[in-house]
């Protein structure tokens, strides 16, 4: 990657689709200081390169539920799905909201068990 920050976010942008946050990350792990970093995404923002973070999170949730095995449990399959988008970089709050829009079972919908 290049030294210059707004060429590297560039360059990232053009592979895939990033939230704020997600180039943020992207920039860190190559070695751009927050300060860069922060700067180069407030210009990515104004001329709208990045993705809705509820967007984003509406076309993984959709994504990872294709993919997955019939015959899940609804248990298995929220937690799966959970899992996922939690370990992608999403806020777990956030999370547990889409999976309720659309209509996927969360650990609040299943009985406790005494242990």
């Amino acid at each position: 990657m290049s030294d210059d920050p707004r060429a590297t976010a560039l360059s990232l942008l053009a592979r895939r689709a990033y939230t704020s946050a997600a180039l943020a990350r992207a920039l860190a792990e190559r070695g751009v200081g927050e300060a860069e970093a922060a700067a180069v995404v407030a210009e990515c923002e104004t001329k709208k390169y990045l993705v809705d973070e509820g967007e984003a999170l509406e076309r993984a949730l959709e994504q990872k539920a294709r993919r997955l095995a019939a015959g899940l449990t609804p248990e298995a399959r929220s937690k799966k799905l959970f899992a996922h988008l939690v370990r992608r970089g999403f806020a777990p709050a956030a999370v547990i909201e889409a999976l309720h829009r659309k209509g996927e079972a969360t650990d609040d919908d299943f009985p406790a068990v005494d242990v």
